[in-house]
Protein backbone atom coordinates (compact mmCIF):
# COMPACT_ATOMS: atom_id res chain seq x y z
CA UNK A 1 0.00 0.00 0.00
CA UNK A 2 2.66 2.39 0.75
CA UNK A 3 4.14 1.40 -2.55
CA UNK A 4 1.04 2.70 -3.99
CA UNK A 5 0.83 5.62 -2.67
CA UNK A 6 4.29 6.56 -3.01
CA UNK A 7 3.77 6.44 -6.99
CA UNK A 8 0.35 7.28 -7.62
CA UNK A 9 1.42 10.75 -6.16
CA UNK A 10 5.10 10.32 -7.84
CA UNK A 11 2.81 9.88 -11.30
CA UNK A 12 0.81 12.92 -10.45
CA UNK A 13 3.66 14.67 -10.08
CA UNK A 14 6.06 13.82 -13.25
CA UNK A 15 2.86 14.09 -15.35
CA UNK A 16 2.90 17.78 -14.43
CA UNK A 17 6.42 18.18 -14.34
CA UNK A 18 6.21 16.51 -18.07
CA UNK A 19 3.20 17.99 -18.99
CA UNK A 20 1.84 14.70 -19.85
CA UNK A 21 -1.89 16.07 -18.74
CA UNK A 22 -1.78 18.69 -20.76
CA UNK A 23 -0.78 16.65 -23.93
CA UNK A 24 -2.99 14.28 -23.34
CA UNK A 25 -5.65 16.95 -23.05
CA UNK A 26 -4.76 18.14 -26.43
CA UNK A 27 -4.83 14.58 -27.74
CA UNK A 28 -8.41 14.12 -26.70
CA UNK A 29 -10.81 17.69 -25.10
CA UNK A 30 -8.79 19.76 -27.36
CA UNK A 31 -9.40 17.76 -30.50
CA UNK A 32 -12.89 16.75 -29.52
CA UNK A 33 -13.53 20.70 -29.72
CA UNK A 34 -11.78 21.18 -33.23
CA UNK A 35 -13.76 18.33 -34.87
CA UNK A 36 -16.99 19.82 -35.21
CA UNK A 37 -15.59 22.91 -35.96
CA UNK A 38 -13.18 21.83 -39.16
CA UNK A 39 -16.29 19.68 -40.03
CA UNK A 40 -18.32 23.38 -40.21
CA UNK A 41 -16.02 24.94 -42.16
CA UNK A 42 -14.24 22.36 -44.72
CA UNK A 43 -17.09 23.69 -47.05
CA UNK A 44 -16.33 26.76 -46.98
CA UNK A 45 -12.53 26.30 -47.96
CA UNK A 46 -13.69 23.39 -49.90
CA UNK A 47 -15.78 26.11 -52.46
CA UNK A 48 -12.17 27.90 -53.40
CA UNK A 49 -11.50 24.26 -55.13
CA UNK A 50 -11.85 24.42 -58.92
CA UNK A 51 -14.48 21.88 -58.16
CA UNK A 52 -17.23 22.58 -55.59
CA UNK A 53 -17.41 19.60 -52.82
CA UNK A 54 -18.36 21.48 -50.97
CA UNK A 55 -21.96 19.95 -51.94
CA UNK A 56 -20.96 16.42 -49.84
CA UNK A 57 -21.15 18.51 -46.77
CA UNK A 58 -24.80 20.02 -47.15
CA UNK A 59 -26.78 16.97 -45.54
CA UNK A 60 -24.27 16.62 -42.52
CA UNK A 61 -26.03 16.30 -39.71
CA UNK A 62 -25.45 15.73 -36.08
CA UNK A 63 -24.98 12.02 -36.39
CA UNK A 64 -22.60 12.10 -39.29
CA UNK A 65 -20.45 15.26 -37.81
CA UNK A 66 -20.65 12.46 -33.84
CA UNK A 67 -19.28 9.46 -35.83
CA UNK A 68 -16.72 11.54 -38.16
CA UNK A 69 -15.57 12.44 -34.47
CA UNK A 70 -15.41 9.15 -33.75
CA UNK A 71 -12.99 7.90 -36.15
CA UNK A 72 -11.02 10.70 -36.29
CA UNK A 73 -10.74 10.75 -31.84
CA UNK A 74 -9.43 6.65 -32.30
CA UNK A 75 -7.06 7.87 -34.90
CA UNK A 76 -5.34 10.36 -33.31
CA UNK A 77 -5.99 9.96 -29.12
CA UNK A 78 -4.15 6.59 -30.13
CA UNK A 79 -1.24 8.24 -30.81
CA UNK A 80 -1.02 10.47 -28.44
CA UNK A 81 -1.77 7.90 -25.98
CA UNK A 82 0.75 5.90 -27.15
CA UNK A 83 3.20 8.01 -27.79
CA UNK A 84 2.72 9.85 -24.41
CA UNK A 85 3.05 7.05 -22.22
CA UNK A 86 5.56 4.67 -24.40
CA UNK A 87 8.46 4.96 -21.56
CA UNK A 88 5.67 4.40 -18.42
CA UNK A 89 7.79 1.41 -17.57
CA UNK A 90 11.04 1.37 -20.35
CA UNK A 91 11.97 5.13 -18.56
CA UNK A 92 12.13 3.52 -15.21
CA UNK A 93 14.55 1.28 -15.96
CA UNK A 94 16.44 3.09 -18.61
CA UNK A 95 17.28 5.67 -16.25
CA UNK A 96 17.95 3.69 -13.10
CA UNK A 97 14.69 4.78 -11.35
CA UNK A 98 14.21 1.85 -9.71
CA UNK A 99 17.33 0.85 -8.16
CA UNK A 100 16.43 3.43 -4.93
CA UNK A 101 12.76 2.45 -4.62
CA UNK A 102 13.48 -1.30 -4.95
CA UNK A 103 16.95 -0.71 -2.00
CA UNK A 104 13.99 0.93 0.35
CA UNK A 105 11.58 -2.15 0.04
CA UNK A 106 8.83 -0.90 -2.97
CA UNK A 107 6.79 -3.19 -4.31
CA UNK A 108 6.65 -4.05 -7.76
CA UNK A 109 2.60 -4.70 -8.15
CA UNK A 110 1.87 -1.53 -6.27
CA UNK A 111 3.87 0.16 -8.82
CA UNK A 112 2.46 -1.20 -11.99
CA UNK A 113 -1.09 -0.77 -10.53
CA UNK A 114 -0.27 2.91 -9.44
CA UNK A 115 0.73 3.38 -13.25
CA UNK A 116 -1.99 1.83 -14.43
CA UNK A 117 -4.69 3.39 -12.45
CA UNK A 118 -3.45 7.24 -12.25
CA UNK A 119 -3.28 6.97 -16.17
CA UNK A 120 -6.24 4.91 -16.72
CA UNK A 121 -8.46 7.22 -14.24
CA UNK A 122 -6.31 10.33 -16.20
CA UNK A 123 -7.30 9.18 -19.58
CA UNK A 124 -11.06 8.30 -18.75
CA UNK A 125 -11.72 11.60 -17.06
CA UNK A 126 -10.51 13.11 -20.47
CA UNK A 127 -12.41 11.11 -22.69
CA UNK A 128 -15.98 11.97 -21.14
CA UNK A 129 -14.96 15.54 -21.15
CA UNK A 130 -14.43 15.33 -24.56
CA UNK A 131 -16.89 13.30 -25.74
CA UNK A 132 -19.35 15.97 -23.86
CA UNK A 133 -17.68 18.70 -25.23
CA UNK A 134 -17.90 17.01 -28.91
CA UNK A 135 -21.32 16.58 -27.68
CA UNK A 136 -21.96 20.44 -26.63
CA UNK A 137 -20.67 22.10 -29.82
CA UNK A 138 -21.98 19.33 -32.55
CA UNK A 139 -25.67 19.61 -30.98
CA UNK A 140 -25.07 23.39 -31.80
CA UNK A 141 -23.15 23.61 -35.07
CA UNK A 142 -25.20 21.05 -36.63
CA UNK A 143 -29.27 19.73 -37.02
CA UNK A 144 -30.97 16.85 -37.44
CA UNK A 145 -30.24 13.03 -36.39
CA UNK A 146 -30.94 10.74 -33.44
CA UNK A 147 -27.72 11.85 -31.44
CA UNK A 148 -28.61 12.63 -27.51
CA UNK A 149 -26.47 13.18 -24.70
CA UNK A 150 -27.23 9.36 -23.17
CA UNK A 151 -25.54 8.06 -26.64
CA UNK A 152 -22.62 9.73 -26.42
CA UNK A 153 -22.16 8.70 -22.36
CA UNK A 154 -22.54 5.25 -23.16
CA UNK A 155 -20.20 5.52 -26.27
CA UNK A 156 -17.70 7.31 -23.63
CA UNK A 157 -18.03 4.25 -21.24
CA UNK A 158 -16.79 1.70 -24.21
CA UNK A 159 -14.15 4.15 -25.32
CA UNK A 160 -12.90 4.23 -21.51
CA UNK A 161 -12.97 -0.14 -21.19
CA UNK A 162 -10.88 0.29 -24.60
CA UNK A 163 -8.24 2.29 -23.76
CA UNK A 164 -8.25 0.80 -19.89
CA UNK A 165 -7.19 -2.44 -22.34
CA UNK A 166 -5.21 -0.36 -24.53
CA UNK A 167 -3.47 1.15 -21.35
CA UNK A 168 -2.10 -2.43 -20.01
CA UNK A 169 -1.10 -3.64 -23.03
CA UNK A 170 1.47 -0.65 -23.21
CA UNK A 171 2.20 -1.34 -19.58
CA UNK A 172 3.42 -4.87 -21.16
CA UNK A 173 5.21 -3.73 -23.84
CA UNK A 174 7.00 -1.25 -21.93
CA UNK A 175 8.70 -3.67 -19.41
CA UNK A 176 9.72 -5.61 -22.60
CA UNK A 177 11.76 -3.25 -24.64
CA UNK A 178 14.06 -0.87 -23.08
CA UNK A 179 13.53 1.68 -25.32
CA UNK A 180 9.75 3.29 -25.21
CA UNK A 181 9.39 3.91 -28.66
CA UNK A 182 9.04 0.51 -30.12
CA UNK A 183 6.47 -0.25 -27.50
CA UNK A 184 4.84 3.13 -28.48
CA UNK A 185 4.63 1.94 -32.61
CA UNK A 186 3.50 -1.73 -31.57
CA UNK A 187 0.61 -0.14 -29.93
CA UNK A 188 -0.13 2.14 -32.81
CA UNK A 189 0.31 -0.42 -34.95
CA UNK A 190 -1.85 -3.04 -33.30
CA UNK A 191 -4.34 -0.49 -32.61
CA UNK A 192 -4.85 0.39 -36.24
CA UNK A 193 -4.62 -3.31 -37.60
CA UNK A 194 -6.66 -4.96 -35.24
CA UNK A 195 -9.97 -2.81 -36.49
CA UNK A 196 -9.65 -4.65 -39.71
CA UNK A 197 -11.52 -7.57 -38.12
CA UNK A 198 -14.13 -5.44 -37.30
CA UNK A 199 -15.39 -6.57 -40.62
CA UNK A 200 -15.44 -9.94 -40.02
CA UNK A 201 -18.98 -10.94 -38.12
CA UNK A 202 -17.29 -14.00 -36.53
CA UNK A 203 -14.48 -13.18 -34.84
CA UNK A 204 -14.99 -9.45 -34.06
CA UNK A 205 -16.85 -9.72 -30.81
CA UNK A 206 -13.89 -11.04 -29.72
CA UNK A 207 -11.35 -8.66 -30.09
CA UNK A 208 -11.40 -5.49 -27.95
CA UNK A 209 -11.50 -3.41 -30.76
CA UNK A 210 -15.20 -4.49 -30.81
CA UNK A 211 -15.85 -2.00 -28.30
CA UNK A 212 -14.61 1.03 -31.03
CA UNK A 213 -17.37 -0.62 -33.43
CA UNK A 214 -20.36 -0.64 -31.35
CA UNK A 215 -19.62 3.16 -29.76
CA UNK A 216 -20.45 3.92 -33.01
CA UNK A 217 -23.60 2.27 -33.24
CA UNK A 218 -25.10 4.94 -31.97
CA UNK A 219 -28.85 3.54 -32.25
CA UNK A 220 -28.02 0.48 -30.33
CA UNK A 221 -24.75 0.41 -28.39
CA UNK A 222 -25.33 -1.64 -25.61
CA UNK A 223 -26.31 -5.39 -26.06
CA UNK A 224 -25.35 -8.63 -25.71
CA UNK A 225 -22.70 -8.93 -28.52
CA UNK A 226 -20.56 -6.64 -26.41
CA UNK A 227 -20.91 -9.57 -23.07
CA UNK A 228 -17.82 -12.05 -24.40
CA UNK A 229 -15.82 -8.23 -25.41
CA UNK A 230 -16.13 -6.76 -22.58
CA UNK A 231 -14.90 -10.17 -20.23
CA UNK A 232 -12.18 -10.76 -22.77
CA UNK A 233 -11.13 -7.10 -22.55
CA UNK A 234 -10.84 -7.44 -18.81
CA UNK A 235 -9.12 -10.83 -18.80
CA UNK A 236 -6.76 -9.52 -20.93
CA UNK A 237 -6.08 -6.12 -18.96
CA UNK A 238 -5.37 -8.65 -15.61
CA UNK A 239 -3.38 -10.79 -17.98
CA UNK A 240 -0.93 -7.69 -19.03
CA UNK A 241 -1.03 -6.28 -15.79
CA UNK A 242 0.17 -9.57 -14.28
CA UNK A 243 2.56 -10.53 -16.80
CA UNK A 244 4.36 -6.90 -16.76
CA UNK A 245 4.80 -7.28 -12.44
CA UNK A 246 6.63 -10.56 -13.44
CA UNK A 247 8.44 -9.14 -16.17
CA UNK A 248 9.96 -6.24 -14.18
CA UNK A 249 10.76 -8.77 -11.06
CA UNK A 250 12.96 -10.24 -13.64
CA UNK A 251 14.75 -6.63 -14.38
CA UNK A 252 18.24 -6.23 -14.28
CA UNK A 253 17.84 -2.51 -12.78
CA UNK A 254 21.28 -1.74 -11.76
Amino acid sequence: MKTFSAYFKKEILEAIRTNKYLILFIGSVFWALMAPLILKLLPLFLKSLPIDLSAVFEDFNRDAAYLSFLGDFFVVGTLFFALTLMGIISNEVYYKRLVFPYSSGANTTGMVIAKYIHYGCTFSVFILIGFLTNYFYTNRLFEGGILEIGMVIRSALLYMIYYAFLLSLLIFLSSLFRKGIIAGITVIILGYTLSIFNQVTKIRVYLPNYLLFKAADIGNIFDSTLFPTIIISVVLIVAFLFFSILRIKKLDIA
